[in-house]
């Protein structure tokens, strides 16, 4: 954090709050404001912190601890505590990445990593979501790089079936809604989807793309889209980097 005003508030000693809530609340100030960029650097060490303040690193901890259950703050292994990005609900909803994230206030862009024709899903994705043979034909594969202000949040991996998009190429794609050119050019649109959530470790392309920490934590949703005649017209697995809140919902259209 930067120095300045936000660094100049001091601990009351004589006040009934304990010390650890005091420093939580100085804490959450100064973290609430800060820029997009900033928020990408590490909070000051326990140690730092303890210097600063003149208190224990056992209650510096205590107070990281109720930032990081309030999901202010999240902690990388080896690198120190960080604030979390503002909270992003629905991004691997029924809206699209560009609409739901302009909802919250915020910019997003999209940047293409890469774009293919190919035979067929990767063995991973058939195993994490189920793909039976007769579902494993050729597909057109996208990669795509997400960015909140600037900030990369994901990398995307979409695969959607020739079957359904014969005529889908790979210049066909651009930073714009995907959903959108589906609907416009094939009239297919999604009424449900279904995702599987877990934790990994970052690779180092992964932590490369995302500017992270090699090995660093991060979050891989496995997710299947649906149309209203039950057609699977998207298998996605996204990659998010730790730091901001997600919601994934499951329901039905209409």
């Amino acid at each position: 954090m930067t120095t300045g005003t936000r660094e100049r508030q001091a601990i009351r000693r004589s006040s009934n709050v304990p010390a650890y809530n005091q420093l939580a609340q100085i804490l959450e100030q100064q973290i609430a404001a800060l820029t997009e960029e900033e928020r990408t650097r590490a909070l000051p060490s326990e140690g730092d912190l303890s210097r600063k303040f003149g208190l224990s690193r056992i209650t510096v901890r205590h107070a990281l601890k109720k930032l990081e259950a309030k999901g202010l703050v999240y902690s990388a292994q080896g690198r120190g505590s960080f604030p979390t990005m503002p909270r992003v609900s629905g991004i691997s909803g029924f809206h699209s990445f560009t609409s739901e994230v302009r909802r919250n206030g915020q910019e997003p862009s999209t940047r293409i990593l890469a774009a293919a024709e190919v035979d067929g899903l990767p063995e991973a994705v058939t195993e994490k979501l189920s793909v039976t043979e007769y579902e494993n034909g050729p597909q057109v594969f996208l990669r795509r790089l997400r960015l909140i202000d600037g900030v990369p949040i994901a990398i995307e991996d979409a695969w959607l079936p020739k079957s359904l998009f014969p005529d889908l190429a790979p210049a066909d794609f651009n930073d714009e809604s995907l959903y959108v050119l589906l609907a416009d050019r094939w009239g297919v649109e999604p009424a449900w989807t279904d995702a599987l959530i877990e934790p990994n470790r970052a690779s180092a392309e992964v932590s490369r793309l995302l500017d992270i920490g090699s090995d660093d934590p991060v979050l891989v949703a496995w997710r299947v889209t649906v149309t209203a005649e039950d057609k699977v017209f998207e298998r996605v697995r996204s990659i998010y980097r730790t730091g901001f809140s997600l919601r994934i919902a499951r329901y039905r259209l209409g």
